[in-house]
């Protein structure tokens, strides 16, 4: 089953994160929406492979340079309804995905933390089968709480947790990410 797509309303997302937040904890449901994320990743990363070879660049996207690969996702992700990424260099070993645009975000919310949590696992497992190992995710910046964008930094599961602990302990993302060195 994991060779078929299947169109579904933008309005699914939110009626899944509403679903699934019923009688549950918010660190619950961003759990269990990350999980659904990982789960789906293997069908979103066939269906970008599948997308490549339609659109002549046949080749595996671990097998792109930078220059080639994160256009093609940012057009893939665009195609297929989720939004635009606009990849970011922003330390040898975090990267960033800015999007004013993605689809998991929920303006309208006004959520007190980011909350494209389904996207933080699917990300995760898509980036991690072109790298041919673990990607770690992180979502630092949301529409849902107003933000301008969402971003979501990328990098080895270590260099995250230092992120995320520097930020959640009061300094920003930015700061974390200056003290990886």
């Amino acid at each position: 089953m994991t060779g078929r797509t299947l169109q579904l309303p933008a309005a699914f997302l939110p009626a899944l994160h509403s679903a699934l937040a019923t009688e549950r904890s918010v660190v619950e449901t961003a759990s269990l929406l990350r999980e659904v994320g990982y789960a789906t990743g293997p069908a979103v990363s066939a269906a970008f492979e599948r997308w490549l070879a339609e659109h002549g660049r046949g080749a595996a996207p671990g097998s792109f340079n930078a220059q080639e690969f994160w256009p093609a996702l940012d057009e893939f992700f665009q195609e297929t309804g989720w939004g635009s990424l606009r990849h970011v260099a922003l330390h040898p070993g975090v990267g960033a995905l800015d999007s004013p645009d993605w689809a998991e975000a929920l303006p309208e919310s006004g959520a007190s933390q980011p909350s494209c949590h389904l996207s933080v696992g699917m990300l995760a497992e898509v980036l991690g089968r072109v790298a041919s190992g673990a990607v770690a995710v992180l979502e630092v910046e949301c529409r849902s709480r107003g933000d301008a964008r969402c971003r979501h930094l990328f990098g080895g599961e270590a260099a995250l947790r230092t992120v995320f602990e520097h930020a959640s302990g009061g300094p920003s993302y930015t700061e974390g990410i200056a003290r990886l060195g």
